[in-house]
């Protein structure tokens, strides 16, 4: 593969790297692949504690992934050294890849990994920081073929990236996601031919799963209280008639989320009207600019 643009590339140089690289990755047996990261000065450890894996459409990044990202990495929960991958699925259970493209979205998630980078260092104070976090952090770049949870935890595993390089020992994996995907997490629809959960096991016995509750009305995801109690049924056993295990409920941290939740639909919405000071307060200065520039999401203006 070829080697990730450094320093601030232009816009065309970004997006063409990115669109050699998609192409690559789809003509080869890889399942994952680490297509560009971004670091401070000094290198990362060697050897990691914890890899956060934030996994999205990232169409586009939110202030509401920043949130995401942030809350577990200045979280005392999970072994340090870590390390944060945006990861991007080249194909989704749900999800068709429009409206746009995908070296659009990791051009986009480059510039968000900045804004991490920077809300982290900013946050972080030797008051409120956790020990082992004194370590510079290193946010990759990801993509995957696989669209669901437990092969995206097995390709990452797979491919060696983050194993010590000595002992050869993988980095537990803390998967952040909001209520919503856990929802899907556990929905056998997605587990054919059998539609068991049983497929799960292997997932909830490496990795944890740490999950912001939604707090909008009228969703299939209910109040906070329908959440803590949806969790208290796993615990309890009400999945174990579809292969669900209640110890995996001890592998769920369920934490609060922060302000009002952020939409990408909305995003996009307010980006077609070219209401740019909204898009701006949402995804924040640089993913806005980038939207802006390459004229993204104009089609949600029309009509």
């Amino acid at each position: 593969m070829q080697s990730s643009p450094t320093g601030t590339p232009s816009a065309s140089a970004l997006l063409s790297y990115f669109q050699s690289s998609l192409k690559s990755f789809g003509s080869s047996p890889s399942t994952f692949l680490v297509v560009h990261t971004t670091t401070p000065s000094s290198p990362p450890p060697p050897s990691l504690g914890t890899l956060h894996v934030l996994d999205s459409s990232f169409n586009p990044p939110t202030r509401a992934h920043l949130h995401l990202a942030l809350s577990a990495l200045h979280s005392n929960a999970y072994p340090k050294p870590h390390r944060l991958l945006l990861l991007l699925a080249t194909q989704n259970a749900d999800k068709a890849p429009k409206p746009a493209a995908f070296e659009q979205r990791l051009a986009m998630m480059t510039l968000f990994a900045q804004d991490i980078l920077a809300e982290y260092s900013t946050a972080s104070t030797p008051q409120q920081s956790p020990a082992g976090e004194g370590e510079d952090l290193a946010v990759d770049i990801g993509i995957t073929k696989k669209p669901y949870y437990n092969d995206k935890a097995i390709a990452i595993e797979d491919s060696g990236q983050y194993a010590d390089k000595e002992t050869g020992q993988q980095p537990q994996q803390v998967h952040l996601l909001g209520f919503d995907s856990l929802i899907r997490l556990l929905d056998t629809k997605y587990y054919p031919p059998n539609h068991s959960l049983s497929v799960l096991d292997p997932f909830f016995e490496r990795h944890r799963t740490r999950v912001t509750r939604r707090s909008q009305k009228g969703t299939d995801w209910g109040t906070s209280t329908d959440q803590d109690r949806y969790l208290e049924a796993l615990a309890t056993g009400g999945a174990e008639n579809v292969g669900g295990k209640r110890e995996w409920a001890e592998r769920i941290e369920l934490v609060e989320g922060e302000g009002e939740e952020v939409s990408s639909t909305k995003v996009r919405d307010y980006a077609g009207k070219k209401e740019w000071g909204e898009v701006e307060n949402l995804v924040g200065t640089r993913v806005r600019a980038w939207i802006e520039k390459e004229g993204l999401y104009e089609e949600h203006g029309e009509g």
